[in-house]
């Protein structure tokens, strides 16, 4: 990403401001969400607290209100996400699709597997769907573990991912379609058909019907329309049933 001046942007986990300080500017503003105590009062007391465009923020970001923290229009996300939080964290930011334009972040080798993978493939997941539903990926980049002081036992990659406005499928699925998707990959490795019996009841037969997908295949196999469809499916069995 190269930001303009007139880029505002959302830093996750600032850390040292080593990275900050190539994000603030003369018009620039960064918003930056750091957790950890120690390392706030170590931004509160440096340089870059004296800067303008700098707004350090002592919060959580799955917490935070963004509403009250961000201001009016698009903003940028700059993150670098530890591997435990990586995928919650995404999650929140995806559904706050409204208020980014545009996700960089450095992730664990794996989760940007995850995040990028294809139906059909091993690490194809309820990530991999989110990252379709929300997003676009345009650029993935590997970076060594010599590329960090001090040096991680694992590879990272950055991805450029571009938010899609509004999302690939009708806000008004998106509900029923996080319910499906957990449950089927709550239990991946059974057929779809037992996955959702459970969430489906009854009407499980005529749902698979409607949605044009075997009650046969795996969760691992279906793409974010598929999913759509089951979803769309399975709300107008229930709305039926009322």
């Amino acid at each position: 990403m190269r930001p303009s001046e007139q880029d505002r942007i959302l830093e996750v986990g600032p850390g040292l401001g080593f990275v900050t300080r190539r994000l603030v500017g003369a018009e620039r503003q960064v918003w930056a969400v750091e957790v950890d105590p120690l390392l706030v009062r170590w931004l509160s007391d440096g340089p870059l607290a004296s800067h303008a465009g700098f707004h350090l923020v002592h919060d959580d970001i799955l917490e935070a209100d963004f509403g009250r923290l961000l201001p009016a229009g698009k903003v940028k996300v700059v993150a670098n996400l530890p591997y435990s939080v990586a995928a919650p964290v995404l999650l929140r930011l995806f559904e706050e699709g409204g208020r980014f334009s545009l996700l960089v972040v450095m992730l664990q080798k794996e989760v940007a597997r995850r995040l990028t993978a294809a139906p059909g493939t091993p690490s194809y997941g309820a990530l991999s769907v989110w990252s379709r539903l929300y997003g676009r990926v345009t650029e993935r980049v590997p970076v060594a573990p010599e590329a960090f002081t001090p040096r991680p036992k694992v590879d990272s990659t950055l991805l450029r991912i571009e938010l899609l406005d509004p999302p690939a499928l009708p806000a008004e699925e998106l509900p029923v379609l996080r319910t499906v998707v957990r449950a089927g990959f709550g239990q991946r490795r059974k057929m779809l058909g037992n996955a959702l019996a459970g969430l489906f009841g009854n009407t499980a037969e005529a749902i698979f019907e409607s949605a044009a997908v075997d009650s046969r295949r795996r969760a691992e196999t279906l793409d974010l329309y598929e999913f759509g469809r089951l979803a769309r499916a399975f709300r107008d069995a229930r709305e039926a049933g009322r």
